[in-house]
């Protein structure tokens, strides 16, 4: 069965610990049997953002029918953060979006203005939003299902789908608003059986947060979908065909051939 990870990291490092590279993690997909994975910055989450969606695109370009990289800005900067948005989605290898609103320092409220722009922005290239949700105070569940409501034509994700405290809750966002849906990311497998009784198998999504930590992680998240004893269909529906079609992989198959790496002048190795 194919299986598309719709929540990784691939990045030099966090908080100063070294993470792993793009062949090692490839090798991690491999020995798990993940056929793709979204890619996301961390560093980008608290430098320069344009820098780091470069740095990232250029991981994602060494294997460009495996990884899909996930644009990075910081609503804060107001209008620059709309320019960056427009400057990586001109791109077609830049598939979603990511924020980290808790990492970040900022609830949607605060940026509200800016957030509705990059909204509109991400659904008119017809890209999925996935937003870190679950911890408080900037990242509730409940604040990143209202940006869903206020545009209802962007395709917005809860990256962990409520994490631990909001699992109930996500569940039943998920079921009253259409354009939401939720990453199991953390989640675990009786909570994944909820999710799909209460908003359907259609609105989850699987996850593992693999990057920041080695290929065990990943299997473990694995281990928790197929533990939860789901049917086949439903099994299929989380871990590939769900991600696929918020990413448009029907229409524009993954290829060897996409690298078009937007790098800036200057070795960003």
């Amino acid at each position: 069965m194919s299986i598309i990870d719709f929540h990784t990291h691939l990045d030099e490092a966090w908080l100063g610990n070294s993470l792993m590279n793009s062949e090692d993690f490839i090798a991690g997909l491999d020995k798990t049997g993940v056929d793709i994975a979204c890619i996301f910055t961390m560093q980008g989450f608290y430098e320069d953002c344009p820098r780091h969606n470069d740095l990232l695109l250029k991981r994602a370009d060494r294997y460009p029918d495996r990884l899909i990289p996930f644009v990075t800005v910081d609503p804060k900067q107001g209008a620059q953060a709309v320019k960056e948005t427009k400057r990586c989605l001109s791109n077609p290898r830049f598939r979603g979006m990511k924020f980290h609103s808790w990492i970040q320092s900022f609830a949607p409220s605060m940026v509200k203005e800016t957030m509705i722009d990059i909204l509109h922005c991400a659904a008119e290239h017809k890209v999925p939003v996935l937003f870190h949700d679950g911890t408080p105070p900037y990242a509730t569940t409940f604040q990143i299902a209202d940006l869903a409501r206020q545009v209802p034509e962007a395709d917005i994700v809860l990256g962990h789908a409520g994490l631990a405290d909001y699992v109930y809750p996500a569940g039943q966002l998920l079921r009253d608003i259409p354009n939401l849906y939720a990453c199991l990311c953390g989640p675990r497998c009786g909570d994944l059986q909820y999710l799909i009784q209460e908003a359907g198998s259609h609105k989850i999504l699987f996850g593992s947060d693999f990057g920041i930590a080695e290929w065990l992680l990943l299997a473990e998240r694995l281990d928790n979908v197929y533990a939860a004893d789901l049917s086949p269909d439903d099994l299929h529906r989380v871990l590939y065909q769900n991600a696929a079609r918020l990413l448009k992989l029907d229409q524009s198959p993954l290829s060897a051939a996409d690298a078009t790496s937007i790098v800036p002048k200057g070795d960003l190795t």
